[in-house]
């Protein structure tokens, strides 16, 4: 199996809704999935050239999801070539918007949405002239906004 490196787990309340979501929503394909009765306690997934796991939640083992609406302790960054295609699929699939799709400089676009299994994706559309240093300006200007200063 060609999993990359990097592999996250994710981890919900309902997987078979959930990967439904990230097949429609996202463009997701499903490379496998291991039950434990009706559970499905592991799949593999893929989107580009990366996977990630999708799980049932296991709370007395540490793994826990979020609520639809709750805090979340990570997030996922997809980059993609159109930014509002990418955020109005993924609406369309029933995710939540929390940022529509916005130019945050020249260059570089950005849009975000929330899952119905409660994780946060985010749709990065990035020109190849962007830099880190671009990134960077931009950012501190963002925090300056934020802070009033």
């Amino acid at each position: 199996m060609d999993l990359s490196t990097l592999h996250p787990n994710v981890t919900v309340a309902d997987p078979r809704a959930a990967i439904d979501f990230y097949v429609a929503g996202l463009g997701a394909e499903v490379l496998d999935v291991i039950t434990a009765g009706d559970t499905i306690v592991h799949s593999d997934l893929r989107i580009g050239g990366s996977t990630f796991t999708v799980a049932a939640a296991f709370p007395d083992h540490g793994a826990v999801a979020p609520g639809p609406d709750g805090a979340t302790t990570s997030s996922f960054t997809l980059y993609v070539d159109d930014a509002d295609a990418a955020h109005a699929r993924a609406v369309t699939a029933g995710a939540t918007s929390t940022q529509d799709p916005a130019d945050w400089f020249p260059g570089f676009r950005q849009a975000a949405v929330r899952c119905p299994a409660g994780h946060r994706w985010f749709f990065a559309q990035v020109a190849e002239h962007v830099t880190a240093d671009d990134i960077q300006r931009a950012s501190d200007a963002w925090m300056a906004e934020a802070s009033g200063s």
